[in-house]
């Protein structure tokens, strides 16, 4: 698993692929974003075409358990 999340930080996506993993990405400009499977990586505002940098998993990312607090469901 370790080297599974180190083979998505080194790889690089451009503008107009389809994301392939959960998580934060940075593009060239230093923008930070939070995408999902299936979505297009975006292109800059400003600068227009850019390449995206798997970062890691974003905070969102519960790993699929509701967040738990002293033991207790935090939340809805």
């Amino acid at each position: 698993m370790r080297e599974d999340r180190q083979q998505k930080a080194k790889r690089r996506f451009k503008t107009g692929q389809w994301v392939q993993y959960d998580g934060l990405y940075s593009d060239d400009w230093g923008g930070d974003l939070v995408l999902m499977q299936g979505e297009l990586f975006p292109s800059h505002p400003q600068m227009g075409e850019t390449s995206w940098t798997y970062t890691g998993p974003s905070v969102l990312d519960y790993g699929g358990k509701a967040p738990k607090m002293n033991g207790h469901h935090i939340g809805y």
